[in-house]
């Protein structure tokens, strides 16, 4: 596997992980209260967070080429970011 290859399948295992954990949460959860997301960036052995309500989180990934991580961390080639929050991008990849 190339190392581009394996930094986008990086990625794709946090937001994995960030959805399953959205869905065990969510019914715990006052409207409103944000959680601890994994942040989504290429690094496999990042353990960064990103507090995020589970709305805004689904609404980041209702488009699927984006993903959300903490400043200045390891992007896949070719992603961009589309806005900078509170301690946080939102990135695109390309295609």
């Amino acid at each position: 596997m190339n190392r581009n290859a394996r930094l986008q399948e990086n990625q794709e295992v946090f937001r994995t992980a960030n959805e399953r954990l959205g869905d065990v949460v969510e019914a715990r959860l006052a409207p409103g209260d944000s959680m601890p997301f994994l942040c989504e960036c290429a690094d496999e052995e990042c353990m960064g967070r990103i507090d995020l309500t589970v709305d805004e989180y689904r609404e980041l990934h209702s488009h699927e080429r984006q993903f959300v991580m903490l400043h200045d961390h390891a992007r896949t080639p070719g992603e961009r970011v589309l806005a900078q929050r509170d301690g946080y991008d939102i990135t695109e990849k390309p295609g």
